[in-house]
């Protein structure tokens, strides 16, 4: 479910109907709550990053999946990450051009180093989607658990993990 650009920030009611069955609850609306998507759907463990070759998981874990390597760009698929320049109509894809960047730089973290981040802002030909594209740090520890947060507005999202290959070793000269 979308929450709507038009809604206000506060406590509103929201109304769902699933065939005959129509459900009420008050909801707090905030202009920033960062979530980032896991594959397991609970928040926690494996986020959905996407890395140069597919996903970036520990080895095995997913079909085509693979570790990232310090210096990769990949792309954290997320929530809550506010308003946007270009935004579409409620329940509209977003355009792949011009992108719909947020208002609000996001920020990111990879095994607790701070990460450049190119691009915050909706995905283009999603609904509701965000992403953050971020480049692993130098530095960052290599493992198949290293954690990723992502901020914005001052509000920080869930952690989740992501692998991070150890890096080949230099050949002397």
């Amino acid at each position: 479910m979308q929450i709507p650009w038009e809604a206000p920030l506060g406590t509103v009611t929201a109304t769902s109907t699933v065939g005959s069955s129509t459900t009420t609850t008050q909801v707090t609306v905030a202009q920033f709550s960062p979530g980032i998507f896991t594959t397991t759907q609970t928040g926690s463990g494996q986020g959905i990053i996407v890395g140069p070759n597919g996903i970036a998981a520990p080895s095995g874990a997913f079909p085509g999946s693979q570790p990232v390597n310090p210096g990769d760009f990949i792309t954290i698929y997320c929530t809550g990450l506010g308003p946007v320049q270009n935004q579409p109509a409620t329940g509209a894809a977003a355009s792949p051009s011009p992108l719909p960047q947020t208002t609000v730089q996001a920020t990111a973290t990879i095994g607790g180093l701070a990460a450049p981040v190119s691009y915050s802002g909706l995905t283009p030909g999603g609904v509701g989607l965000y992403q953050v594209n971020a480049q692993v740090p130098a530095g960052v520890t290599a493992g198949n658990a290293v954690a990723v947060t992502i901020s914005i507005g001052g509000v920080a999202s869930n952690s989740v993990t992501i692998a991070v290959a150890t890096p080949a070793p230099h050949a002397h000269q």
